[in-house]
């Protein structure tokens, strides 16, 4: 869903002489065909056939990686054996592997490799991970000393839309959003780390509201993923005192989904039903992703939000900066705002690597990039960011 988008943009915008396209579902070749473009060919192999894979890369210059998270770090890793630049959506330091014995040895020498062949690995530049943490780098930059930075990457139905139980509906992989409402959350409290449980994301005392008039009702705000691991990436970690990350749902959504969790219908842990084993998160994608309630119809549009909300001091005075984006649904084109926010930002940081824009190599982050020409791409495709400055009453808090 994703890549689709990134292929039009790289032949819209792009300079290249041949981009192969590897996916496995059904009328994939017959989505090719249709671009009329002799530079793209498609090639209908399963993500975990590396050996078909490995041919590919025997003369690519840059493997662009849009496969389920589970295979990312694989991927790239071949790209770096294969001397290709890498470009990713997701982490590569994958919270669900950071665990695992040995995987921060990995992570290094992927890094070292990449370094010593003068290969840039370009990674989390999607929407959110991606265009929140340039646009974080943008605030921090317009402020001296950064005291809170709150950082919010939402995708959800235009309120006329929002016509279902759940006030939601899917514009990328079922399993990635399931799978996205049970793992904890660190945030940064009175200057100090604190952890959610998995289980705890949508409970009240974790939730805060964001009234923005123009979507037409308060969105209920939840914590997502690891926001003090970039600290030292801003380089703010001297000052800073609150610090989260979070995404955005229509009001009713997390008390539908802390049930949910606290239930277990969201472990990946089978269960016996009958004869057969069930994993409960596979079961709940089964149930609602072969629903038409949950996914856009012809008229319906998506919304794309980007915020975010940082806090300081600028010549000495307390000031709040504001960045923020809302982005819908290019009925004309047929992209939903997460495919524009995610897929368009992949062509542009596929190009910059390629045109020699990006000077770090090996692993490198949104923040790094040339922001003033990667904020001039943006706008070019219609994304442009409204900034605000004004006087801070010192609350630390969303």
């Amino acid at each position: 869903m994703q890549g689709k988008a990134c292929v039009y943009d790289l032949i819209k915008y792009g300079e290249f002489d041949e981009l192969r396209i590897v996916d496995c579902y059904e009328n994939f070749l017959d989505d090719i065909k249709s671009l009329e473009d002799p530079r793209v060919k498609g090639y209908h192999i399963d993500g975990t056939d590396l050996a078909k894979i490995r041919d590919l890369l025997k003369s690519t210059a840059l493997v662009i990686e849009f496969f389920p998270p589970h295979l990312t770090l694989t991927m790239v890793e071949l790209a770096i054996d294969y001397n290709c630049h890498a470009i990713t959506s997701s982490y590569i330091n994958n919270p669900a592997q950071a665990a695992q014995i040995g995987f921060a040895e990995r992570l290094e020498l992927l890094d070292q490799k990449a370094r010593k062949k003068g290969l840039i690995i370009l990674e989390e530049f999607g929407m959110d991970p991606g265009i929140d943490l340039a646009v974080g780098q943008k605030v921090v930059d317009l402020l001296d000393e950064v005291h809170a930075l709150h950082s919010y990457g939402a995708g959800f139905p235009e309120l006329q839309s929002a016509n279902n139980p759940l006030k939601y509906k899917f514009t990328w992989s079922v399993i990635g959003v399931i799978r996205s409402h049970l793992r904890p959350a660190k945030y940064l409290d009175n200057s100090t780390i604190r952890t959610i449980e998995a289980d705890s994301i949508f409970t009240s005392e974790n939730i805060h509201l964001l009234d923005i008039q123009s979507l037409g009702d308060t969105l209920e705000c939840f914590y997502n993923g690891n926001a003090t691991q970039y600290m030292d990436h801003f380089g703010i970690q001297k000052t800073i005192k609150s610090m989260g990350r979070y995404i955005c749902r229509w009001p009713g959504h997390g008390a539908f989904w802390e049930k949910m969790a606290q239930c277990g219908f969201l472990s990946d842990q089978p269960i016996q039903v009958g004869e057969q084993f069930v994993k409960p998160d596979e079961f709940c994608v089964s149930l609602l992703g072969n629903q038409e309630q949950f996914y856009y119809q012809k008229d319906e549009r998506d919304v794309g939000l980007l915020r975010v909300d940082g806090r300081g001091l600028i010549d000495g005075q307390p000031k709040q900066v504001l960045m923020q984006s809302i982005i819908y649904q290019d009925q004309l084109l047929g992209f939903s705002a997460m495919q524009q926010t995610v897929g368009f930002p992949m062509a542009i940081g596929s190009m910059m690597i390629l045109d020699g824009k990006i000077k770090n190599l090996g692993r490198t982050m949104p923040m790094e990039v040339p922001l003033n020409l990667y904020f001039n791409e943006l706008g070019r495709r219609g994304i442009h960011f409204e900034t605000t400055i004004s006087d801070w009453d010192g609350n630390l808090n969303p």
